[in-house]
This record gives C-alpha cells, sequence and structure tokens, in this order.
C-alpha cells in the first residue's frame, strides 16, 4: 500500500485541509505528530484528525510528537515550570481549546484540558512514537542513528532528537521524519532527501511561514509525489 505523509502541522487548520484534498483514500493517511501549538487553530486540527481516523480507521495512522509530550507534561501536571511549553506554542494551543481563556491560570487551564478534553488528550496521549510499514521507519524526530539496533531508541528520542540524519542509516529502512525543518538542511522548504535516500525529512516551517509538505511513497520506499501548501504567516524563525 502507498503512504501520504503529513507532519508538522501546528494547528494550521487551512493548509492541513487543503493538503489533504491530495490523499486519495486509498492510501494510508500518517500523521507524523506536532499536531498542535504555534497556528492558531489546535482544536481544529485535532478534531479533524479524530474524525478522519473514526471514518477511516485502517486508512489513518497518528503519531506523536515532542509537542503533543510537552502537552501531557503539562496537563499531568508534571511541569514545574510550564514557561518553556507556554512559549513554544501552548498559549495558542490553549487559546484554540478553550474559550474564555484566563491566561494566567496556568494549573487551572491544565485541569480544563484534561476534564473537557478527555478524548483529545487520550487521543493525543495514545499515538505513536514510530512507525514501520514495509521498507519505511517513520518518525517524528528521528531514532538514536548511533545504537546498533534502532528499536533500542528512548521513546524521548523518538520525539526530540535532532541530526540523527548526519549519522550513516544503518537499519536497512527509509527513515521519513519531521520536527527538524528541512530549511536547516537545504535552505528551502521542500522535501529533503539525503545522498542515497535513507533519510527523508518533510518538516517545511509551515507555522513560521514555509510550507506544509505531503510525501506520497509507495512501501518499498519509490517516491510517487510531492505535494506543497504555502503558509500565509511570515517566517519568524528557523527552528
Amino acid at each position: 500500500m502507498n503512504l501520504f505523509i503529513v507532519s508538522d502541522i501546528h494547528g494550521m487548520y487551512k493548509q492541513f485541509e487543503e493538503i489533504i484534498k491530495y490523499w486519495d483514500r486509498e492510501s494510508l493517511l500518517v500523521i507524523l505528530g506536532d499536531m498542535i501549538d504555534r497556528g492558531e487553530y489546535s482544536y481544529e486540527v485535532v478534531q479533524r484528525i479524530m474524525e478522519l481516523q473514526k471514518q477511516y480507521p485502517d486508512k489513518v495512522v497518528v503519531m506523536k510528537g515532542n509537542h503533543e509530550d510537552m502537552l501531557m507534561y503539562y496537563v499531568d501536571g508534571h511541569m514545574k515550570d510550564p514557561t518553556p511549553f507556554l512559549v513554544n506554542g501552548g498559549l495558542e494551543m490553549l487559546r484554540s481549546f478553550i474559550k474564555d481563556l484566563d491566561e494566567e491560570a496556568v494549573e487551572q487551564n491544565a485541569v480544563i484540558l484534561k476534564t473537557q478534553f478527555a478524548a483529545e488528550i487520550e487521543f493525543l496521549r495514545n499515538a505513536r512514537h514510530y512507525y514501520q510499514y514495509g521498507s519505511l521507519l517513520i518518525t517524528h524526530a528521528g531514532f538514536d542513528s548511533l545504537l546498533e539496533d534502532w528499536q533500542e531508541t528512548s521513546p524521548q528520542d523518538f520525539l526530540w532528537i535532532r541530526n540523527h540524519y548526519k549519522e550513516e542509516n544503518k537499519t536497512g529502512l527509509i527513515n521519513i521524519f519531521g520536527h527538524t525543518p528541512v530549511r536547516n538542511m537545504h535552505e528551502i522548504d521542500d522535501i529533503w532527501i539525503s545522498p542515497g535516500g535513507k533519510y527523508i525529512g518533510i518538516d517545511g516551517g509551515c507555522a513560521y511561514g514555509g510550507q506544509l509538505n505531503a510525501l506520497f511513497i509507495s512501501e518499498q520506499g519509490e517516491i510517487i509525489d510531492m505535494f506543497v501548501v504555502c503558509s500565509d504567516r511570515k517566517m519568524e524563525s528557523k527552528e
């Protein structure tokens, strides 16, 4: 089966709706994490993905990103200082979920998310850390490429690791990942393919004024097509 892979939507609902028009419903739709934060419509993005998974239960695979990971720490009360979460897009996410948000009520807002939005929180909590399909190893951030066995990668590294693509891919699989904007790899926002094709980065930095990329690829690793929806935001950052 072919796969249609999208990553790092970051609350950019309009762009997500545009890009899934290219998904043919006969292939697997793989959401590669970081659905929330930064953009204005995290709630709408999550609702739409939940709706798609309910409508096509065997055709939609949802993976967790580091921003979903931060959200879990926040709602579970494990953050001594929620500032890093809030300044990295968490505040925009809260505004999307909670109407009439009291931005100062940090602990109360976590409780509201966990109680009033329990279904959405559990949906994000239960997302996959990685997905192996055919010749493809699909991860949000990557894997520990220095390990002999990639499956020994820690759950945190699947979500947070950087620069793994600079090392040899010894897995025998093609690693498709988001998390690190491709502009850091080849100074443009188009999908990046490493020499030899063993790594493919797809995060186009949509929330930073770049673009939302989608990769259409066979389970054997043959790239069938690539799709792009441009952002309507100004470029703010590369990270």
